[in-house]
């Protein structure tokens, strides 16, 4: 069942959805984009009478994150053209063992195919149980999706040569690459793998500094002042 028949979701997705444009750091071009939504999966433990009442299927993390995918491919085909689009991916969305599934079922309801989409694993979920985060990862991957990593509040998981063959993108806080040496040398470790770096808090004087860390790309770049 979609979340728009349930009558207690019943809200529009053009308001809970709204796309961020990555940047090229020199020419300024959009180059991908990032879904940022208002709908976040509730990770909270769930038990009692109140839960008993909940519609089951409307909880389950690779049902919501289907339905999270259907609503943003369409308004995405909608809106504008430009691709991949990157969509947070919730711990447990990434350890349903029909997740991948689910998402590419939901995404043959639209215009767009699994390519366009590049799912978005926090750092710190890396340092989960690392073998059913790699299957999860594994799963997507062979659906056709993208998969990076959001390293904007921690970059404490171990990213092996393997893992970042299967990873697309990092994201990073340009305020933390300042200061942080491990950071730094994660960084041109994600380049030199061949996945794109972006920058977030970046400014547009700063683009031949973060070039030269491997850095091409940045979300909402800094105008001089």
């Amino acid at each position: 069942m979609r979340h728009s028949e349930h009558p207690h979701l019943a809200v529009h997705p053009s308001t809970q959805i709204r796309f961020a444009p990555v940047l090229h750091l020199h020419s300024g071009e959009p180059v991908l984009q990032i879904a940022e939504t208002v709908r976040q999966f509730d990770e909270r433990p769930r038990f009692g009478p109140a839960f008993e009442a909940i519609n089951q299927e409307a909880l389950d993390p690779a049902t919501w994150l289907a339905d999270q995918i259907e609503d943003i491919a369409q308004m995405a085909h909608d809106e504008n053209d430009t691709r991949p689009i990157i969509v947070p991916l919730p711990v447990p969305s990434l350890l349903h063992p029909d997740t991948a599934m689910a998402c590419d079922a939901a995404l043959r309801r639209t215009p767009l195919c699994p390519q366009e989409i590049c799912f978005e694993v926090s750092d710190a979920a890396l340092t989960l149980a690392q073998e059913e985060v790699h299957r999860g990862i594994e799963a997507l991957r062979r659906c056709g999706f993208r998969v990076s990593v959001d390293a904007t509040c921690s970059w404490q998981a171990p990213l092996s040569a393997a893992l970042r063959l299967l990873l697309d993108n990092i994201r990073i806080d340009t305020r933390a690459l300042e200061n942080d040496a491990e950071l730094e040398h994660r960084v041109e470790a994600a380049a030199a793998s061949g996945m794109s770096v972006i920058a977030e808090h970046a400014a547009w004087r700063d683009a031949d500094w973060l070039a030269d860390l491997g850095v091409e790309f940045a979300i909402r770049p800094r105008a001089d002042a």
